[in-house]
């Protein structure tokens, strides 16, 4: 159940991201960014903590806010490494 949580958590915020968050174009446009949601989910929901809303072993509070940030991140300076790669 836990690994669900992930994929679910970590493919939403991916998008919102990719959607909302970021106006640049992701390396891989939406497939980028919802992978990127789903490591971001995996490491917060592993590495966070015992604490909050726990669906399936996982902190879904903690999955939250680390999916949003690694796939803000990656938004921001994933055009830039995909540019200076291809020169």
């Amino acid at each position: 159940m836990g690994w669900i949580t992930i994929l679910i958590v970590g493919a939403i915020l991916g998008w919102i991201s990719e959607a909302y968050l970021v106006k640049r174009e992701y390396p891989g446009q939406l497939w980028g960014a919802i992978i990127a949601g789903i490591v971001g989910a995996w490491i917060g929901g592993k590495y966070l903590g015992v604490w909050g809303w726990m669906l399936g072993g996982v902190n879904v509070i903690g999955s939250a806010i680390v999916a949003l940030i690694l796939s803000y991140v990656v938004g921001l300076f994933g055009e830039e490494a995909a540019e200076e790669k291809t020169k």
